[in-house]
């Protein structure tokens, strides 16, 4: 099937996922009828060839802390708003849901900002000072354990079962960085998820290099300079790549999207 030409850019994705083309570069926009860029969708990705990013498979299976995380959100919201005269539970239940809304706005802002401080870092990007305390964490652990050489980030890739991803960091490891409001009393197995390990092994694969070193670092955005990892091992990795490709499988037939390819001959 060709693929047909289309303007693309890699700019801001659909909060649905990502997408990739069959090289492994990110498509994240096109031009519509309008003239304007917008979002690709899934109408789009199937003219273009493009295949899913880890975000929209894991979407796939339930995730009961998460939900019962912005339950929370909402409940303190009703919770901690004041109820203004004469308005009605509808308009009140629209403002508590902005507010919680908001919160997380504000939550995520701060972890972005950090996470690309640190992405930075390894691009070669001179370090604000506010984030210096974050890179020198993350840094510090890195290359004590892994060594110095041979990093490289946002690595992005295709995979021949029809997915796609970029990598915050590969080299002697595959490394995401994942930034948490926590303290101290936080360790790692209470941060850390079946998903974050079905994430760096399915990037590990994509990468092909399946049985590299996968490891998560959590950043704290509550206490400057306090991270928390995670290594996964072998026999979690191999879990975690099996439940990955029943996802994948699973987009696949409720997207009635089969993105499978095979690569061509150089």
């Amino acid at each position: 099937m060709a693929i047909i030409a289309a303007e693309t850019t890699t700019g801001r994705a659909a909060e649905g996922g990502h997408w990739y083309d069959r090289n492994g570069a990110p498509v994240y926009e096109i031009r519509g009828a309008n003239g304007q860029m917008r979002s690709v969708t899934l109408r789009d990705a199937r003219k273009l060839n493009l295949v899913p990013g880890f975000s929209a498979i894991a979407q796939m299976e339930y995730k009961p802390a998460l939900e019962r995380w912005k339950i929370e959100q909402a409940l303190m919201a009703a919770l901690t708003l004041p109820r203004l005269d004469g308005e009605d539970d509808g308009a009140f239940l629209a403002r508590a849901r902005e507010d919680a809304q908001e919160q997380a706005r504000k939550a995520a802002d701060r972890g972005t900002a950090i996470h690309a401080a640190i992405q930075g870092y390894f691009e070669g990007a001179p370090v604000a000072a506010d984030f210096i305390p974050y890179v020198e964490s993350v840094k510090g652990y890195l290359f004590q354990r892994f060594g110095t050489d041979g990093w490289c980030s946002e690595r992005s890739f295709a995979h021949e079962l029809g997915y796609g991803g970029k990598v915050d960091l590969c080299g002697p490891a595959v490394v995401d960085f994942k930034t948490k409001d926590f303290d101290e009393t936080k360790a790692a197995k209470e941060l850390a998820w079946p998903e974050h390990c079905m994430q760096l092994t399915c990037y590990a694969h994509g990468l092909g290099v399946p049985t590299i070193s996968r490891a998560n670092i959590f950043v704290s955005t509550r206490k400057p300079g306090l991270i928390r990892t995670r290594e996964w091992d072998t026999d979690e990795c191999e879990s975690a790549w099996e439940a990955f490709r029943c996802l994948l499988r699973l987009w696949q037939i409720r997207r009635n999207y089969h993105c499978a390819f095979a690569r061509e001959a150089a």
